[in-house]
C-alpha cells in the first residue's frame, strides 16, 4: 500500500458512490428515471440505507455504503446539474471522519438521455474553453462542472474545511468529477480523484496541469481495455495517468472480448471487478497485469468490428501491429512524447496534426501497410507514392465510422438496461483540421 492509499477510498468505496450517484436522477430507482430530482430521503435510503428494493431496476447491484466502513457516513446535499440545458439530480455530497481527519466525497453522475437524444451529442465536435490556470478542456464537460458550482457552493465551506476532499465518478461523472477536484486543488485542498469508465478531459496540456496539481498518485483511474466511451476522445485529447507504466493508470481486461458490448462500459461490471470485500488498490493494479498495452490491441479489435475482413485477411495481424508501431516509432522520433498510450485513431490524427504524412519518404514495409491500410478505407492506390495527407485522413475517416457506432449503441443498448449513459467524445478529423 503506497502512502497516498493510506487516506483514500478502498476501491469498494469508490465504486459503490460511482454506481449509487446515479440514484440522485428522478425515478431511477425504480428504473424508469425521468428528467428531475431524487429526494433527499431516497437518495439517502440508497447511498446509506439498506438500499434493497430498487436495484435490480435501476443498475443490478446493491451499492448502499452501509455494509462499509462509510456506513455512518452523514449525506449532506444533493445537487443539481444542466445537460442539454435540463437540471436534473447530478450528485451528493457526503461527509465523515477517519483516521482524525475530516473527509468529504463529491460524488458525480453521468448524464442519461430520458428527456432528448441531444445529450449524446452534446458539443459532438469536441470544441475546447478554458479552465483555470490548467489550459484548454471540453467545452461540454466544463459546462456541467459549471452548472454543479451554485449547488457545490452550498456546502463551500464544509469541502474548504475537510482535510481530505474525494471527488468520485463513472463515464461523463468521471469527467466532471476531474473538474471538480482540479477546481478544488487549484484553491490549495488535498484532492482525491477516482474515476471508471472516464472520458478524455483535457486537451494540449490540460491533462498534464491537473495531473501535475493533483499529484499523480491521488489520481485512481480505472477503466476496460475496450470501453470505447474512454477512446472516442481523439488526439490532442488525454487522460489524467495516461501511460501504461503509471501505478494508478489501472486499466484491467474487459468483462468481454468484444469491442461491441455495452458491458465494458458498464458501472456494474466496474463494481463486479474491484468491489470484492477488503480488496486493495494493489489488488486492482494487480488485476491490470493481464493486459496487453500495445496500441495495435485496439486497432485490431476496431478493425475487427467492422466484418470488413479484406485487409486484416492480407495484413493478419502481425501487418496490423507493424504499422501501428511504425507510426508510434515515427511519431517519438519527431518529438511527439506519450505515443505509448495512444490508440490507433489517435496515431492517425497526430500523424495530421504533426505534417507526418509524406509517406514515400518512410521505409518500403510502412508505405506497404499503409496503402493495405487505405485499401481497407476503400482507396485504391497503384502506389505507395500516392500516400498524402487526404489518404491519411480517409483512412482515420473509416476508423472512425466503425467507432463512434460502437460507442452511440452502447449507449443506447445502456438506456435499455438502466445504466447511465456518457457524453461522447467526437471530431478527430475536424480537430485534427483546424490545427493542420
Amino acid at each position: 500500500m503506497t502512502v497516498n492509499d493510506q487516506q483514500a477510498l478502498s476501491p469498494r468505496e469508490a465504486a459503490y458512490i460511482a454506481h449509487n450517484c446515479y440514484f440522485t436522477l428522478k425515478d431511477w430507482m425504480t428504473g424508469a428515471a425521468v428528467a428531475g430530482v431524487e429526494t433527499r430521503a431516497n437518495v439517502r435510503q440508497m447511498v446509506l440505507g439498506s438500499g434493497n428494493g430498487a436495484q435490480q431496476r435501476a443498475g443490478g447491484a446493491n451499492t448502499s455504503l452501509k455494509p462499509t466502513d462509510l456506513g455512518g457516513a452523514r449525506l449532506d446535499r444533493v445537487f443539481e446539474g444542466s445537460t442539454a440545458g435540463l437540471r436534473t439530480g447530478f450528485g451528493y455530497v457526503l461527509r465523515f471522519n477517519r483516521g482524525g481527519a475530516r473527509h468529504v466525497i463529491v460524488a458525480t453522475r453521468g448524464t442519461r438521455a430520458e428527456h432528448s437524444k441531444a445529450d449524446i451529442y452534446t458539443d459532438a465536435h469536441g470544441s475546447l474553453t478554458g479552465f483555470g490556470s490548467y489550459g484548454l478542456v471540453h467545452t461540454g464537460f466544463k459546462n456541467t462542472f459549471d452548472s454543479i458550482r451554485g449547488g457545490l457552493a452550498s456546502d463551500d465551506t464544509r469541502i474548504m474545511d475537510a482535510d481530505v476532499v474525494h471527488c468520485v465518478g463513472h463515464s461523463l461523472g468521471g469527467a466532471v468529477a476531474t473538474l471538480v477536484a482540479s477546481h478544488f486543488s487549484e484553491r490549495g485542498k488535498a484532492v482525491k480523484l477516482y474515476t471508471f469508465g472516464c472520458p478524455r478531459v483535457g486537451a494540449f496540456g490540460a491533462q498534464r496541469a491537473m495531473e501535475q496539481s493533483l499529484g499523480k498518485l491521488n489520481v485512481y483511474r480505472v477503466s476496460h481495455d475496450l470501453d470505447p466511451v474512454t477512446m472516442v476522445g481523439p488526439f490532442p485529447f488525454g487522460h489524467l495517468n495516461p501511460n501504461p507504466d503509471d501505478a494508478n493508470n489501472m486499466m484491467l481486461t474487459s468483462p468481454t472480448d468484444r469491442l461491441l458490448s455495452v458491458a465494458n462500459h458498464d458501472m456494474n461490471e466496474y463494481v463486479l471487478r474491484v468491489s470484492r470485500d477488503r480488496m486493495s488498490w494493489d489488488g486492482v493494479r494487480a488485476l491490470g497485469a493481464a493486459v496487453d498495452h500495445d496500441n495495435a490491441v485496439m486497432a485490431r479489435w476496431l478493425l475487427r468490428s467492422s466484418d470488413n475482413p479484406g485487409w486484416l485477411t492480407r495484413q493478419a495481424a502481425r501487418g496490423l501491429s507493424y504499422l501501428m508501431k511504425a507510426i508510434s516509432g515515427l511519431l517519438s522520433a519527431a518529438g511527439l512524447v506519450g505515443v505509448v498510450s495512444l490508440t490507433a485513431v489517435d496515431l492517425f490524427v497526430a500523424m495530421l496534426t504533426s505534417n507526418l504524412c509524406k509517406m514515400a519518404e518512410l521505409d518500403a514495409d510502412l508505405r506497404e501497410a499503409m496503402r493495405q491500410a487505405a485499401g481497407w478505407a476503400g482507396i485504391v492506390l497503384k502506389s505507395a507514392a500516392q500516400i498524402t495527407a487526404q489518404v491519411v485522413r480517409a483512412i482515420l475517416d473509416a476508423m472512425l465510422r466503425v467507432l463512434k457506432p460502437i460507442a452511440i449503441q452502447a449507449l443506447y443498448l445502456a438506456g435499455t438496461t438502466g445504466t447511465a449513459l456518457p457524453l461522447i467524445i467526437d471530431g478527430a478529423t475536424s480537430l485534427a483540421g483546424s490545427v493542420i
